[in-house]
């Protein structure tokens, strides 16, 4: 390539590039993907995508693919057990939109998550509070526990 000596050939050789590359950028046009796609096909591919988990053993990823998830449009809210299981979503959360946009074919799809705590009931430690809570579970035991005199401390 020569070097052009005349200042406006100059401007025109160092403009050239330019102009090609705006050229080139208008002339890849993406079309996005957009099926429709169904509750049940959605549940099909979200049990396709788990299984390969299960296949590896990969406990901490299947706990959280099992639990429940909302739809919402096109976003999917995957319900976390507790924030320490976040960090283990996040590594997987790209593959797993990879893997439900090019299954159902749409790349509106978005993902996101939600730590939702788990309830846990009251530990039981003495006799006292088990045989209380089984009473409340079965309403006939306390009947027999009148009727035979029952002390659970004995």
């Amino acid at each position: 390539m020569a070097i052009p000596t005349d200042l406006g050939a100059l401007k025109q050789e160092i403009n050239k590039p330019k102009e090609e590359e705006k050229s080139d950028e208008s002339e890849t046009n993406i079309q996005l993907r957009s099926k429709q796609y169904s509750e049940e096909s959605l549940l099909e591919v979200w049990q396709e995508f788990t299984a390969g988990f299960k296949a590896k053993s990969q406990h901490h990823e299947v706990l959280i693919l099992e639990e429940k998830f909302r739809r919402n449009e096109h976003q999917i809210i995957v319900n976390i057990p507790n924030e320490a299981l976040e960090s283990t979503f996040e590594k997987f959360r790209a593959d797993l939109l990879k893997f439900l946009r090019d299954k159902l074919e749409n790349d509106h799809i978005t993902l996101a998550s939600e730590v939702v705590e788990i309830k846990r009931e009251k530990m039981r430690y003495t006799d006292r509070e088990k045989f209380e809570y089984l009473k409340e579970k079965y309403p006939a035991l306390r009947d027999l526990q009148e009727k035979l005199g029952l002390d659970p401390e004995f």
